[in-house]
């Protein structure tokens, strides 16, 4: 397999002069442990059946090449955590999206499709994925880094050319375009730090007060973590979090009763107490309404299993992974978009997935609960 490595500002310049309206294969190596943001350690390209690694580290300043990708058929698979880096980089996701993941799920292979199963089962070829877990930002690169990550890009323009006449024979390339298409658009949603606090847990079991202090708790701690640069639970554990809301501490010692780490005492301690503060001081009115569970609604579990069953004949029917029509997570979504919101607010909330694109197409409109 050959391969260039490109290591300095000019060879990125040539390079990227060279690219045409050609379908580009891309896939990153990434470190993240600690940090919020994604530490971008390789980049590899494929276009054309030539190979590039792009060394970010070793260049710094890569922008050429995300401004020369605008508009160009993207490939990749199991796009998610790529397409982060790529927008974090770019700024945008201003691609066309070809996932083959996405397109695997489409022909029936499984809702989440490995790479190396996919080129196994369209190529035949086994890939060595001992280096999966590699430091890809130390320096410098063996040469068995350097083979498994042009690997990652090697076959994928291959295995989309089978994978596309594939998904035309079953008449599921509008369906799979779409997906690719509501994907970037799902990536490009900025987060609301005013509405962060609703992905935490045991959130029915806080009364208004409480929500309040855990709602303003997450968006301080979303904007400490951006600004910082650290994972989230490395400001506060989300757990804490709830502790905080909960028993809503007044002092240091208070903090030191809930047994918060040393390190969130001793670092964000004073700003903890001071966002409790603040929102005991304001108006009870401005406070979050209480959170219901679906699971207390008398009509949830008979209304689940309907809308499994029905969504199971349709996957069995149209020979599609049960997940990729709707996980329980998208269930609920739609049933919480039904059944709390009143018609006035369903006209202005984001419609939820099961009655949006090709799944309101294929089954979202056989719903009315």
């Amino acid at each position: 397999m050959q391969f260039d490595i490109i290591t300095t500002p000019i060879q990125l310049s040539e390079y990227v002069a060279t690219l045409d309206n050609s379908p580009i294969s891309l896939d990153t190596e990434f470190v993240r442990t600690r940090t919020f943001y994604a530490n971008l350690g390789l980049l590899q390209v494929s276009q054309n059946e030539k190979i590039v690694l792009i060394d970010p580290i070793a260049i710094g300043d890569i922008s050429a090449f995300w401004q020369a990708i605008d508009n160009k058929a993207c490939i990749l698979h199991a796009s998610s955590e790529d397409l982060e880096i790529i927008r974090q980089q770019k700024g945008d996701l201003n691609i066309k999206l070809f996932d083959t993941q996405v397109a695997c799920a489409f022909l029936n292979h499984g809702a989440s499709l490995g790479y190396a199963k996919m080129v196994e089962l369209i190529d035949g070829a086994v890939l060595d994925k001992g280096e999966s877990r590699t430091d890809w930002c130390a320096r410098p690169l063996t040469q068995k880094q350097q083979h498994y990550a042009a690997a990652d890009v090697l076959y994928l323009e291959p295995s989309l050319v089978v994978l596309q006449a594939q998904l035309a024979e079953k008449k599921m390339t509008d369906f799979f375009e779409q997906e690719c298409q509501m994907i970037l658009d799902q990536k490009m949603k900025p987060i609301d730090p005013d509405k962060v606090y609703k992905s935490l847990d045991n959130l029915f079991k806080l009364d208004r007060h409480s929500l309040a202090i855990i709602k303003a708790l997450a968006k301080w701690r979303l904007q400490t973590a951006k600004a910082r640069n650290l994972a989230l639970n490395f400001v506060v554990k989300a757990e804490h979090l709830w502790l905080l809301a909960y028993y809503q501490p007044a002092s240091v010692n208070d903090l030191k009763r809930l047994n918060l780490l040393p390190n969130e005492i001793r670092i964000h301690g004073q700003n903890i107490l001071s966002v409790i503060a603040e929102v005991s001081a304001q108006d009870p009115e401005t406070y979050p309404p209480l959170i219901s569970r679906l699971i207390d609604f008398p009509e949830y579990k008979k209304t689940l299993k309907e809308i499994r069953d029905k969504i199971k004949a349709c996957a069995e029917k149209n020979e599609l992974p049960v997940e990729l029509i709707a996980s329980k997570r998208v269930i609920n979504e739609y049933l919480s978009w039904s059944w709390k919101l009143n018609d006035q607010q369903r006209l202005t909330a984001t419609k939820p997935k099961l009655l949006s694109g090709w799944r309101f197409e294929l089954i979202g409109h056989q719903f009315n609960y």
